[in-house]
């Protein structure tokens, strides 16, 4: 039996997709991009080892963090991430890495669930709003 879903964009076009249907290509497509607009360079994953192993590191970084906390967090958390960087090597660190962000920015987590947690009241509180409105008018 088909079903009828809606075709998602590809994964790593990350602007087209819902947040909920991120993957971990779409977030490092994300991260990529916005390295690149943010930093103006290419983004490489951290770490050492051979590239393939770093980016194998990044990916199972990620869908561990996906997994506990869930793609708002993740991206919530990534944005903190970017935002409170500083370095003293901007030659050598222009930008952090996501194991970097895992390892050393870990404490941004907290603020990233806070925030998301936030953002739900937010969102709630409208919609109640607007149902409560529609309900009124429908009274009269």
């Amino acid at each position: 039996m088909a079903t009828n879903k809606p075709k998602l964009p590809p994964a790593s076009d990350w602007q087209a997709r819902d947040i909920t249907d991120w993957n971990v290509q779409t977030f490092l497509a994300f991260i990529t991009e916005t390295t690149r607009e943010k930093y103006g360079v290419e983004y490489s994953p951290g770490g050492g080892g051979s590239k393939q192993a770093r980016w194998g590191r990044e990916r199972g970084m990620l869908k561990n963090a996906q997994g506990k906390y869930g793609n708002r967090v993740l991206k919530a958390f990534i944005e903190i991430c970017w935002r409170e960087y500083r370095t003293n090597k901007p030659e050598l660190y222009p930008y952090p890495s996501v194991n970097f962000m895992v390892a050393y920015q870990d404490r941004y987590f907290t603020e990233a669930v806070a925030q998301v947690a936030r953002e739900a009241r937010r969102e709630k509180v409208a919609a109640d709003a607007e149902q409560d409105g529609e309900e009124l008018a429908d009274w009269f």
